[in-house]
């Protein structure tokens, strides 16, 4: 028997419904055991940073900021990437081919009000997660150096010329995650997505810039390429010393200044992320 009382919909405000769906983006990830254990293995690499610097010293034991920088920025110099981007690449990945390619995504489109605001929690959080673990860990590694410094007798670098790099490199960090989420929606797979953003900024994007040196009137577009600018937003060639400028300018392989290269690499991010909003709105999800 029932009462005769009509139900009344409730409107949920879309601010509401954001702040939701981000709270439940979050305790899905919290939930995750592999989400532990990899801010546990990236807190205790952020730890041994101090030792790696030691290795760097010269001969007369000391370190230059522009080495401290990288070492806690996971040596984008040499790896062309961040190593950390290897950790953050399995959680910003995850939100969306769990929705996409498992089939879940109809259950959290109607938990949350809809794509778009899915879409867009998925985007903070993952730009949150990104960005906050780089800070915790460049701050982690700056205390691991400063601490081995100090036992080993070292002079400590200008921490006020590492200020700078480190911020870069939290940006860099939120859009990597946001480069992911973005990945997977355009491509609705989570190991393709895995292939190309760890083959292309570290052989894909230099063979192409390449390539397209030799089209008449495309010479120098290299630089502009979004990890090539990634590269140089990271590192700041204009900090390193004589001897050391060329070979670390081949390693960046773009002239841009590092206040261009941010907005470039920026800019990419924005746009690819945009491109993924649309996939995920406009084409519906497998079947679970």
């Amino acid at each position: 028997m029932t009462s005769g009382v009509a139900t009344v919909p409730v409107t949920v405000r879309p601010a509401d419904a954001f702040r939701r769906a981000c709270r439940y983006e979050w305790r899905h990830l919290a939930a995750l055991r592999s989400t532990w254990i990899l801010l546990s293995v990236v807190t205790v690499l952020s730890v041994l940073t101090g030792i790696t610097v030691l290795l760097d010293l010269d001969k007369q034991h000391t370190v230059s900021a522009v080495t401290v920088a990288d070492a806690i920025a996971w040596t984008p110099l040499s790896l062309q990437i961040p190593a950390l981007c290897f950790f953050v690449l399995v959680l910003g990945t995850g939100p969306v081919s769990t929705d996409l390619v498992s089939g879940a995504a109809r259950t959290t489109w109607l938990t949350v009000n809809g794509r778009a605001t899915a879409y867009g929690a998925k985007c903070a959080v993952g730009f949150t997660i990104g960005a906050g673990t780089a800070a915790v860990s460049a701050l982690l590694g700056a205390v691991s150096c400063a601490a081995s410094l100090a036992m080993a007798g070292a002079p400590q670098p200008n921490w006020t010329e590492v200020l700078a790099p480190a911020a870069r490199f939290v940006v860099w960090m939120g859009c990597w995650a946001l480069l992911c989420l973005a990945a997977v929606a355009l491509l609705r797979s989570r190991i393709v997505p895995v292939l190309l953003l760890v083959l292309w900024p570290l052989l894909g994007e230099r063979i192409t810039g390449a390539l397209l040196g030799y089209i008449p009137g495309l010479d120098g577009v290299n630089n502009w390429l979004p990890f090539a600018a990634g590269r140089a937003m990271l590192t700041d060639v204009s900090a390193y010393s004589g001897d050391e400028k060329p070979f670390a300018q081949a390693l960046v392989g773009s002239h841009l200044s590092t206040s261009v290269a941010v907005t470039v690499f920026c800019l990419y991010t924005a746009a690819i992320t945009a491109a993924g909003w649309w996939a995920y709105c406009q084409r519906d999800a497998k079947a679970p």
